[in-house]
């Protein structure tokens, strides 16, 4: 009797298993490459194994194909870390709900056929799927085809074997509603199907459509808003090209709000605070825009200047370090000379020869010594030059944009001086012209909010003078934000600049020193010798070689 599929022992994943079946499963092609590391595999199967739990995957970042059919695993899990993942086949399980797949973005194939899942979902982050089988689950109404309809890149679907295809018009309506789909069950979608699906749901498409389009504009509308915030954030006066600032401060000012509606009078005096309010904030706007213009050009400019010193400045040191490689050969070339010429005066050098070609080969080296001391000087004195010459520009720019910040904030400051009087005229405005409405009004066209405001005396200024408190104080927070924003652009940038001068400054002393060393100790007088000894040992080795072929051969 064969042992029943629930009766065998569970498999766990481990590091072992997977590094056995990697190898196992390679292609024949790389069937020599023994895989040790986790994150060399790409491909693997893990089938028919009995495995109850996804776990000891995330070393795996570079896998692309991932199979786990055919076992009784229960829940999606511990996949997060394989975001390289391109196509995951988890059919003939147990899974119940499509969940924690967030991070699989790039999945371009995913088979969940023969599972217990009741909904689709978690799945919509997947903008590269582009083939989907799920038949052979539980799933029973049309919700699904909508929910997919937003997979823009889905061709092909599977769905056989679920309790909705039976019911009467979902192929149409999935035909219809699904218009990038163009296999379904494994079969084409033909011509005549996707026109009929079209002309019996004409209308359902339509207004959906429509209501899509709607949606679409809306979203683009509030991303463009988004992004022109995110623009204007630069420039510091973002909400101040509109109304933004006035409607804050009567956002949370309820008792404000309903001074402004007792009659024509009092609407006719609120909408012209509005609209000097906002004339105001209009200017200040159109001033903030044109001062970062002034700054980014101030930055732009000093960016330009430092950029052109700098490579120019490089372009000299390596025309200078050029002629550093270029004295070595001429040293090398010259103790070469020395060599050959005594070994063709006397084929075994005897000590006297040596010594002299020492002698010289010293005397060379000190010469090189002494010149690169020279180029270090040189290239040493340059390099402060351009350093002291960036911080000298740095100090220039920044007393120029300390300048900019300065008159900016002056200017700022005046006109949000100009909008707390707006308000204060507002409030003084108000305060007596309410005080005459409500001592004339009649008592049965008193509302429940005037019948308050006339029972004690003091009511009426308590509440308006707290109305009045409350913009003046939003009107300070955002003058105070614009302040603190901009000083702390300012000090950033230049503590940045300053910072970044030094580091290079320092990198490149650095690597003046370490290119001379090098070549100081690549000039050494043996280093030299030994050099051009190997060299001729070399050329006196291949001549034999060379030689004794010739002589085979003959």
């Amino acid at each position: 009797m064969l042992q029943s599929h629930e009766s065998k022992k569970y498999t766990i994943i481990t590091k072992d298993l997977i590094l056995t079946l990697a190898n196992e499963q390679q292609s024949r092609r790389r069937r020599r490459r023994t895989i040790d590391v986790l994150n060399k595999i790409e491909e693997i199967r893990l089938e028919y194994l009995n495995i109850l739990q996804i776990d000891c995957l995330w070393p795996l970042t570079n896998l692309v194909k991932l199979k786990l059919n055919n076992n009784v695993i229960e829940k999606i899990e511990n996949l997060e870390n394989l975001k390289n993942l391109c196509e995951l086949d988890l059919s003939f399980n147990r899974i119940k709900i499509i969940e924690n797949l967030e991070s699989l973005t790039n999945i371009h194939i995913l088979t969940l056929y023969d599972n217990k899942i009741e909904v689709i979902e978690g799945i919509e982050h997947m903008q590269n799927l582009t083939i989907f089988s799920i038949g052979k689950n539980n799933i029973k109404d049309f919700d699904h085809i909508l929910f997919l309809r937003y997979l823009k890149n889905l061709r092909s679907l599977q769905m056989e074997g679920n309790p909705c295809t039976q019911q009467n018009g979902y192929t149409s309506y999935l035909i219809g509603f699904i218009p990038q789909l163009i296999y379904f069950g494994y079969k084409m979608i033909t011509k005549e199907e996707r026109a009929n699906a079209n002309k019996i749901h004409q209308r359902a498409i339509e207004s959906l459509m429509e209501t899509e389009t709607k949606k679409e504009n809306e979203l683009k509308t509030i991303k463009s808003a988004e992004n022109k915030v995110v623009e204007l954030s630069a420039s510091y006066v973002e909400y101040l090209d509109d109304n933004c600032l006035f409607e804050l401060m009567f956002k949370e000012d309820e008792d404000g709000t309903n001074f402004a509606k007792f009659n024509e009078e009092f609407i006719s005096l609120f909408e012209q605070y509005k609209q000097n309010f906002s004339d105001i904030c209009h200017q200040l706007y159109n001033i903030g825009i044109t001062e970062e213009n002034r700054r980014r050009s101030e930055v732009e400019a000093l960016y330009s200047i430092m950029h052109d010193k700098l490579i120019n400045a490089i372009n000299k040191a390596r025309q200078i370090m050029d002629s550093v490689q270029g004295k070595r050969v001429e040293i090398s070339v010259r103790i070469t000379q020395l060599l050959r010429e005594a070994a063709i005066a006397d084929a075994d050098l005897d000590d006297d020869a040596i010594d002299e070609i020492d002698k010289v080969a010293r005397q060379l080296s000190q010469e090189f010594h002494d010149y690169t001391n020279t180029i270090w000087a040189k290239l040493m004195y340059d390099e402060t030059l351009i350093h002291d010459q960036i911080d000298e520009m740095s100090k220039i720019f920044e007393i120029n944009i300390s300048d900019m910040v300065t008159s900016f904030l002056e200017c700022a400051q005046d006109y949000f001086s100009q909008l707390r009087s707006l308000e204060t005229e507002y409030f003084e405005t108000l305060l007596p012209l309410l005080s005459y409405f409500l001592s004339n009004i009649d008592e049965e066209n008193k509302t429940s909010f005037i019948a308050d405001l006339t029972e004690e005396k003091d009511t009426l200024s308590n509440r308006l003078t707290t109305s009045h408190f409350l913009h003046i104080q939003i009107i300070d927070d955002r003058q105070d934000t614009m302040l603190r924003r901009l000083k702390d652009w300012q000090s950033n940038f230049l503590k940045k600049l300053i910072e970044n001068e030094i580091t290079r400054h320092r990198n490149q002393i650095l690597e003046i020193t370490y290119f001379l060393d090098h070549h100081r100790q690549n000039t050494s007088v043996s280093m030299l010798i030994g050099q051009q000894l190997n060299i001729e040992e070399n050329e006196n080795e291949n001549e034999y070689k060379v030689n004794s072929d010739i002589e085979a051969e003959n």
